[in-house]
């Protein structure tokens, strides 16, 4: 190749990746949202490369402020990745997101709060209202979701100082969560400690739509009447004064 094709084909890549770094987010964002049923995005600033929303919702539920940054190291890997740092009523934290060929998400490196009431508020219906208290820390490794569920999962999550408000008050300590997934399930291991109620069990998930719960929990000392009570009604008593909670079916 001459010396002037060179320069030709080295120019017109340096043109059209120049064009694709500079090209509007707000452009971008209004083509997302007529793919994306229920997806909100406002005041967009910045460029596909880098940028932020200073709104994001999603179905009407407000996820709040959003950052991304492209990161250029996941192309050798095959996959289109940002660095994403949301700022919401919901959860507040950072990590790498994409996806490539074959798969629908990648997510790795997540660190982030959650806060459980928005979410029980909108998505668990029944007569009973359930109010919380501490935070919900996650702790994500890896994310991998194909064919629309997980065939790669390792996280924790870390609910501090956990507490039930509403329907009775309730002190648990840390809880913790770890979730993990087998290819066709996804399967979570659940304990607390420094708690005057135990709480042990586990679930899983099947890539079917299947579902598996169960919940050990014995009461303590400072555990109220109320919710002893309330255990009697829906659990199945167990030596020492445990009760056990089941549940299973299909999505």
């Amino acid at each position: 190749m001459s010396r002037f094709w060179r320069f030709l084909v080295l120019g017109t890549g340096a043109y059209l990746l120049i064009m694709v770094a500079t090209f509007p987010a707000r452009q971008a964002v209004g083509f997302l949202e007529t793919q994306v049923p229920g997806l909100s995005v406002q005041a967009v600033e910045g460029t596909i490369f880098s940028g932020q929303a200073g709104q994001l919702a999603f179905d009407g539920q407000v996820l709040g402020q959003l950052d991304w940054s492209f990161r250029p190291l996941a192309l050798p890997l095959g996959r289109i990745e940002y660095r994403i740092t949301l700022d919401g009523p919901v959860f507040t934290g950072s990590g790498n997101l994409g996806a490539g060929p074959g798969v629908d998400l990648v997510a790795h490196d997540v660190t982030g709060e959650i806060q459980p009431d928005p979410l029980l508020e909108r998505y668990v219906q029944g007569p009973v209202t359930v109010q919380t208290e501490g935070p919900v820390m996650l702790t994500l490794d890896t994310l991998r979701i194909e064919d629309g569920f997980p065939d790669e999962l390792v996280a924790v999550l870390h609910w501090k100082d956990a507490a039930l408000l509403e329907p009775v008050e309730l002190a648990l300590g840390q809880v913790e969560v770890n979730l993990g997934s087998t290819g066709d399930s996804v399967a979570g291991e659940i304990g607390n400690t420094a708690a005057g109620t135990d709480v042990s069990g586990d679930f899983s998930i099947l890539a079917t739509g299947k579902y598996r719960f169960q919940l050990l929990v014995k009461p303590g000392p400072a555990t109220t009447a109320e919710f002893i009570d309330m255990l009697g009604s829906f659990g199945e008593p167990q030596a020492g004064g445990a009760y056990l909670i089941t549940d299973s079916g299909e999505w």
